[in-house]
């Protein structure tokens, strides 16, 4: 979606804090394994089981769905699916690939489709998102390489779905286990890596000779191996970059990657995903702060936030996109016209007073401790503070959140949303506009129902048309707002290439990484 490089060949002027620079080290091109690190260990190789950042951006490496959704071209284009037809609002048929084989030479067939989607809605299934496949209804085999996927009724979202976390998995292998947990360590997939090793220390992969059916929304790179080494300190990421044994680090303080990116044979990447951070209210009044209940208090507050100057905290003088809306324009079902409350203090002050709150008021912001989180939650606590309003900040680990939620705690929170994690706004309608009760803090009955209606329209015009009515009518409530894209930063060696501004929530893919 965006991205920016940064190339210095100056050395730092200072020794970073607490670290030991060593001399200028390359890249491991010349023996083309490409090392990176993991911010916590993975169970393995699969998303179904242990869904987080690493765990999508490795499986969409080693497996493939049947479609994809190109973050370039912004269309849903083919993987083991050659092409498809809608053949009524439920129902759709896809031709398969005839010459794609598994990483250990068994052929891919439907059969394979099948197997994985039968047992993703089977009751006895049991993981995390498995809510993800709940509108299929049924899965059939037309013929060795031609499927019949129908849902159980008009699903306009289905096709963006079937393009992201479906991977298909090898009934051979697959099916015959017992905990199916075991496969996420010996994966084998049809994508363009294949596994090589995945342990509690490291996960490696090396390219597919054989991968053939990406086309554009999966290309080949040159990097033969990736090798993910598990780092969960970022202290010592940036160590080990500096010694010269990793060659990219994702994420590192900013300053801190800046700084090392001056450095002689080092760069700087930034990039935007889908994800973004948001600003909500309990409009419902299930926390008892009763001004969060009034739309001019929440306007005011949403004015009193200096944006920009959120922006700049972020990513330096690195520019950062903002959705418009609760949505990114590319996925569909994402339009508004409303404007979000502009950057006015002597505004907000005046809404405020309107209000009956001249003298100022209380309120607690909930947010996560992840630092580039909190970090902004504490900043737009100091801005309110210019508007008289006097806010604290209560950061959460996402259990202790959860139970905030539940008993309805919840003043005011500034938190991380994925979109839904799909070119489609469906995600997002149901997990925040139409949520079940201890998710729903705005209580508003015409927003839920029409974004429960969103989810029967199968004519892109209509359905865009109505997701236009939703998200203004969100803006015009100051229910939410969108603070700024979450922000992914390399600091890598300059012979290393990244391709920043995949969808998924790591920011990039394993084929985003080449050889200049």
């Amino acid at each position: 979606m965006m991205k920016h490089s940064v190339s210095c060949g100056g050395v730092l002027a200072v020794a970073l804090a607490g670290l030991v620079i060593a001399g200028p080290a390359a890249a491991q091109k010349s023996k083309d394994t490409l090392r990176l690190a993991f911010e916590a260990p993975i169970k393995g190789i699969d998303w179904y089981h242990d869904p987080k950042p690493d765990t999508a951006m490795s499986q969409a490496a080693v497996f493939d769905g049947l479609v994809w959704f190109n973050h370039k071209t912004r269309k849903i284009e083919g993987l083991l699916a050659k092409s498809w037809t809608r053949t009524n609002p439920t129902t759709i048929e896809f031709e398969l690939h005839e010459n794609v084989k598994w990483h250990d030479g068994e052929p891919f067939d439907a059969d394979d489709v099948v197997y994985t989607y039968k047992w993703l809605t089977d009751p006895k299934t049991k993981m995390r998102f498995k809510r993800n496949w709940a509108w299929v209804k049924s899965v059939e085999k037309l013929g060795p390489h031609k499927v019949r996927i129908t849902a159980k009724k008009p699903t306009p979202f289905d096709l963006a779905r079937h393009a992201t976390f479906t991977a298909i998995v090898p009934e051979h292998l697959h099916g015959p286990l017992e905990k199916k947990v075991d496969f996420a360590r010996k994966p084998v997939g049809t994508g363009p890596f294949r596994a090589v090793t995945v342990d509690g220390k490291q996960a490696l992969v090396e390219k597919n000779p054989g991968f053939k059916h990406g086309g554009t929304a999966k290309p080949v790179s040159n990097v033969n191996r990736i090798q993910w080494r598990f780092i969960p300190d970022q202290s010592t990421q940036i160590a080990q970059f500096l010694a010269g044994n990793l060659d990219a680090i994702r994420n590192a303080p900013l300053e801190q990657a800046l700084r090392i990116s001056e450095r002689k044979g080092n760069e700087f990447s930034i990039g935007t995903g889908i994800g973004y951070q948001y600003i909500t209210f309990d409009a419902k009044g299930r926390s008892g702060n009763k001004a969060m209940q009034d739309a001019r208090v929440r306007k005011a507050l949403l004015m009193a936030i200096d944006y920009d100057a959120l922006v700049k905290l972020a990513a330096g003088a690195h520019k950062v996109e903002r959705p418009g809306s609760m949505c990114w324009r590319l996925q569909a079902g994402c339009d508004f016209s409303s404007k979000q409350p502009e950057y006015n203090l002597a505004a907000a002050r005046k809404l405020l007073a309107d209000a009956g709150y001249a003298g100022g008021l209380e309120v607690e912001i909930t947010t996560f401790t992840s630092p580039a989180i909190k970090t902004n939650a504490e900043a737009v606590a100091g801005m309110l503070q210019k508007v008289g309003v006097k806010a604290s900040v209560d950061p959460k680990v996402i259990g202790a959140y959860r139970k905030k939620q539940r008993d309805g705690k919840i003043q005011m929170g500034l938190f991380g949303w994925s979109a839904g994690g799909i070119a489609d706004v469906t995600g997002t309608l149901g997990f925040l506009m139409n949520p079940p009760p201890a998710r729903d803090y705005h209580g508003d009955k015409t927003l839920k129902e029409m974004s429960a209606a969103m989810g029967t329209i199968m004519d892109p015009k209509a359905r865009m048309a109505q997701g236009r009515k939703i998200f203004d009518h969100i803006i015009d409530n100051s229910y939410f707002r969108t603070i700024l894209a979450n922000p992914t930063t390399f600091v890598h060696r300059s012979e290393v290439g990244i391709d920043m501004g995949a969808l998924n929530p790591y920011g990039v893919e394993a084929w985003s990484f080449s050889w200049k």
